[in-house]
């Protein structure tokens, strides 16, 4: 599949990490199907020398294990793909004081260092987007934040960890033990050696915060969002649920009541209506549903793990870029003023 072509001004692109999205970002980007305007240049990873015959040698892409070396060379986009809160945290806000845009894919680097990172952009005159932070290919960053801006969203309910929803439909269709369907999902690229912080539900939670700034403005610790594990799931709970005409999804829910000032957000295991937009989520699949005051329920899906579908978020982002360096992206004004309310978090119906 062509990107479109967008500029023929070349963009600059810098690749920290060559993990399992760095390395499908790049493909894309040295497909000689990819276009001319992209040029991937530098690739920055702790095994360079050992990964740089994953390329082919025509891509002349300059590999190095220190980060400096990108920010002080002719890069006008660095795409970040390390993973964890540091040392990438700090790699984003280097290269934006070295007067580069940014794309990260980091979910825990966003919810925890976003708003002073986005700002830290606007006053360097750069950019920094995070489409594929949340949601791989489901495109539900634009749609909170640019899409719906024109309403006053209430409620966000969501599959946000596509590991976690092919382990759980895994178990529903062929009634297997979750250990077996973790496999499964880690023979298909879907999972992690240590998937913990997907069936714990951390990784939804920072998704989730990451959420609650674009769509009501407020600045939340995921840490502090309620989560329940999916690991205890066993077969006989999906029995359960078919009693009830509804099968397990891992589900990330935020609702905020503009009035009191209260927010209600828990991730956890729940059951799900047969025939709802979650319980037709299967595999690596995230969908969401977004409830405005005015617009009513607004339904996305996608495909929300593995490389080639978080490298499409990538690539989405460094294209809007590319088609307009000098725009300037003002920084969210985020509040801490409202009580994070727990209480109805066993409305989810978590088994």
């Amino acid at each position: 599949m062509r990107i479109p072509f967008v500029s023929p001004a070349r963009c600059r692109i810098a690749i920290l990490g060559f993990g399992t999205v760095g390395s499908a970002v790049a493909r894309r980007l040295t497909d000689p199907h990819s276009p001319h305007a992209l040029q991937l240049t530098h690739v920055v990873d702790r095994r360079a020398g050992e990964k740089s015959r994953m390329l082919p040698a025509s891509s002349r892409v300059r590999w190095t294990t220190e980060i400096d070396e990108v920010l002080t060379a002719d890069v006008d986009v660095v795409v970040e793909t390390v993973g964890g809160v540091e040392p990438a945290a700090n790699w984003v806000r280097s290269a934006l004081v070295a007067g580069k845009s940014v794309v990260t894919a980091n979910k825990q680097v966003v919810a925890r260092h976003g708003a002073a990172l986005l700002a830290l952009a606007e006053r360097q005159g750069r950019q920094l987007r995070f489409e594929a932070a949340v949601g791989g290919a489901m495109p539900i960053v634009r749609t909170v934040g640019d899409g719906l801006a024109g309403d006053r969203i209430t409620r966000i309910a969501a599959i946000l960890n596509g590991t976690t929803n092919a382990v759980l439909s895994r178990m529903e269709a062929t009634g297997c033990p979750l250990d077996d369907a973790v496999a499964d999902a880690r023979a298909r690229g879907y999972a992690e050696a240590d998937p913990t912080l997907d069936l714990d539900g951390a990784d939804a939670a920072a998704k989730l915060s990451v959420l609650c700034a674009l769509a009501f403005g407020l600045r939340v610790d995921p840490d502090a969002i309620p989560t329940r594990s999916t690991a205890t799931i066993v077969p006989a709970d999906f029995d359960r649920a078919r009693l009830t005409g509804g099968t397990i999804r891992q589900l990330a829910h935020a609702e905020f009541d503009y009035t009191a000032s209260t927010l209600t957000a828990w991730v956890a295991p729940a059951v799900v209506p047969r025939g709802s937009v979650f319980s037709r989520t299967t595999g690596a699949q995230n969908a969401a549903v977004i409830s405005g005051e005015y617009s009513g329920d607004i339904t996305i899906a996608g495909a929300g793990a593995g490389g080639d579908a978080t490298a499409v978020a990538i690539l989405s982002d460094v294209l809007a870029i590319a088609r307009d360096r000098a725009a300037i992206v003002p920084a969210p004004v985020l509040t801490s003023d409202f009580t994070l309310q727990t209480s109805d978090f066993r409305l989810a119906e978590a088994v």
